[in-house]
């Protein structure tokens, strides 16, 4: 509050100077002397609500005295507690983390920003010069199009000269293309030619031969007996031992060679074959030479087609009749040289080959061409020996293979009989085999000659009259 003093002259104010209690009581409010009266009321509002923040009671509070001294100070200031003094710091830690934080993640923006500036500052000018260098080229290209506009009937005759060469060089183009055609035609049916006439004169040739042994026979000459091994001991003749021979084959066979229904499953593979082959031959019958338990029979049985088989086991023979086929008891090779000429479709023999001496094989490649109908397959399936299993375990599982047969004397044979063409097949790899030729620390011809195809098929086929113009 202002007070007037007498000693003073009138009109002048003294300002007001609380003491130090007061200070340190609450912030003195300095106030006008003018405006002391009017601010009365809000001091006495701000006394209230300082006694309430001090926990005391409003009645509680000091009253003004309006005769007092100077302005109305306000009350003692409330004294934290160490929690929350704990509590402000840890705030204001936190607080001024985040705004280190904050300052930080805006320096990287700035930072990436000047950069990112650095690098439109260069596309600018990257960008100027690029204009500037089109710029020129526009210029050295209305040159051009001048230069050219000048030189235009000398650029046209160039240009009419390049057509007629580029057209000449066309109609050259096509005269060496129908060249070329005319001739791989030429060759291919000289190709033809050639292969035929070889093949008719190997037939010719095969004929002879048979005339050949027919005139021996008319004239008394001994034949051999092909069927029996080069060297053979001489054992006292008994019925009794021929049965139990055949019976050691039938069981060695059923342990080691596989079920019927397993081979007849391989076996499936050449149906395409003997259809064909009895399509062309207008429907005449398959003979099956060695033909064992029947299974190819019961195959060609179940497809429809019409065939017959001969073997010297008679075990295998009564098993195969309990089955319904029709099958022989007799010498294959004789029963061969009785049939008739061109009466069959299809002459097969599976895994017999490897039992007879080559001699045996040769004279049925060669009796086979007579019999055959055009069109008819002779087929010899045997041991693939290339496979190193094969060739140095499971062939010498039987003990009446002679020799293996490879197909380079297969095919040899097939072509001096005169079958063209002639088909090589290599079949029924090891269970194993796509394992290992899968494996990439494996070599892939190891897995051949290891896993590889176990059975060799040769087929030639007995060419048609009209093959042989």
């Amino acid at each position: 509050m202002i007070q007037d003093d007498p000693s003073q002259p009138v009109g002048k104010v003294k300002r007001y100077t609380p003491s130090v209690d007061d200070r340190l009581a609450a912030p003195a409010t300095v106030q006008d002397p003018v405006t002391s009266d009017v601010s009365s009321a809000k001091g006495g509002a701000l006394l209230a609500v300082t006694a309430r923040l001090a926990g005391t009671r409003k009645a509680d509070a000091p009253a003004a005295s309006s005769a007092q001294a100077g302005p109305r100070t306000m009350t003692s200031r409330r004294k934290l507690t160490p929690i929350k003094r704990l509590e402000r710091y840890v705030s204001a830690i936190f607080k001024f983390g985040r705004t280190e934080y904050m300052a930080k993640d805006a320096r990287k923006r700035i930072t990436h920003a000047e950069l990112r500036m650095d690098d439109i500052e260069g596309e600018l000018g990257r960008f100027g010069r690029d204009i500037r260098e089109i710029w020129r080229n526009t210029d050295q290209i209305t040159e051009l199009r001048q230069i050219v506009e000048d030189d235009r009937p000398t650029i046209s005759k160039y240009v009419a000269d390049v057509t007629e060469v580029s057209q000449r060089l066309e109609q050259h183009q096509v005269l060496t293309d129908s060249l070329v055609h005319e001739f791989r035609s030429e060759r291919a049916h000289l190709h033809t030619t050639l292969r035929s006439e070889t093949s008719l004169l190997a037939r010719v040739f095969a004929d002879l031969s048979r005339r050949v042994d027919q005139i021996g026979q008319r004239s008394g000459a001994a034949s051999e007996d092909l069927s029996a091994p080069a060297t053979q001991i001489d054992l006292p003749a008994s019925e009794g031992f021929e049965a139990f021979k055949d019976s050691f084959y039938h069981r060695l066979e059923n342990r080691y060679r596989g079920s019927v229904e397993e081979i007849a499953d391989r076996l499936r593979i050449y149906l395409p074959d003997v259809e064909a082959a009895v399509m062309r031959s207008g429907g005449k019958p398959v003979m099956d030479i060695g033909c064992g338990r029947g299974e190819w029979l019961g195959l060609l049985k179940r497809a429809g087609i019409d065939g017959f088989g001969v073997d010297t086991n008679a075990v295998q023979i009564e098993a195969a009749k309990e089955q319904g086929l029709d099958v022989r008891l007799g010498d294959a090779l004789k029963a061969l040289a009785e049939m008739e000429d061109n009466s069959l479709s299809m002459i097969s023999a599976h895994h017999l080959v490897e039992h007879l001496p080559f001699d045996a094989v040769a004279w049925i490649a060669r009796e086979a061409l007579r019999v055959l109908a055009p069109g008819g397959i002779l087929l010899f399936e045997t041991p693939h020996t290339r496979n190193v299993l094969v060739g140095a375990t499971t062939f010498h599982t039987d003990p009446t293979h002679l020799k293996p047969m490879p197909e380079q004397v297969l095919t040899v044979l097939f072509d001096t009989a005169g079958f063209d063409p002639v088909e090589v097949r290599a079949l029924n790899p090891h269970a194993r085999f796509h394992e290992f030729l899968n494996t990439p620390d494996f070599n892939d011809e190891l897995a051949f000659l290891l896993f590889g195809p176990q059975d060799l098929a040769v087929l030639g086929t007995k060419p048609a009259p009209a093959d042989e113009e």
